[in-house]
């Protein structure tokens, strides 16, 4: 009877801590304005090139690689970097904690007026620009500058967020054109293939949920 008793407790005690996990920890990615409501969190994204809202239906989604087609080098381009917009809006139903990354690629091909049309495609790196861009990015950082930048690679907000608001988050506003090359011999295109992450925990958790140092955003 008391193992009984004692199984009885060990299960309720499971249930509490998943039930209170998946209370307090809430994932939002690649919605591509789809309007995420739940029992927890409310929360979109509103991507754009110059104003005009743009999902995974959009001629600037690639469905395989899952991400957002940049073009980093036309400035007549509808999607051009320059006229690129991200922005992040929720209500949370508790203080919550809020970090996201930006995932991103970018190709470089190099077209040969040769007989052959040779093609050679690459994957470039970039370094750091300076604070208002985003880390080892072309993507300038939006009206939101409230960030910390992690060794592991996403950016956490310091702010903590309250219940009974609707936050509206500037993230991206813009960027930098690559200077591709275009001459007697090749020209060249280059553009960013960009997914992000966002991730909302309850404020008191952060550190244990994420395996941060508390006081990584006091």
């Amino acid at each position: 009877m008391r193992k009984n008793y004692v199984i009885m407790i060990l299960l309720m005690i499971v249930m509490l801590v998943i039930t209170s996990l998946s209370y307090s920890y809430y994932i939002n990615e690649k919605d591509y304005n789809l309007n995420i409501d739940t029992d927890i969190y409310q929360v979109h994204t509103e991507l754009s090139f110059n104003g005009v809202l743009h999902d995974y239906l959009s001629p600037y989604y690639d469905i395989e690689k899952h991400a957002f087609i940049i073009n980093l080098y036309d400035d007549q381009a509808n999607n051009y970097i320059g006229n690129l917009s991200l922005d992040l809006v929720f209500e949370v139903p508790i203080a919550s904690k809020m970090r996201f990354k930006l995932n991103e690629s970018y190709k470089l091909t190099r077209f040969y007026n040769n007989q052959e049309q040779t093609i050679i495609t690459e994957i470039i790196y970039q370094e750091n620009i300076n604070e208002t861009y985003h880390p080892f990015s072309l993507l300038k950082k939006g009206s939101y500058t409230d960030l910390l930048s992690h060794s592991d690679y996403y950016m956490y907000a310091l702010e903590t967020f309250m219940p009974g608001h609707l936050y509206k988050l500037n993230i991206i506003s813009g960027g930098m054109e690559y200077p591709t090359k275009n001459n007697s011999l090749y020209f060249e295109t280059c553009y960013l293939y960009m997914d992000y992450r966002f991730e909302f925990v309850q404020a008191n958790r952060f550190s244990q949920v994420w395996q941060v140092d508390p006081l990584l955003l006091s």
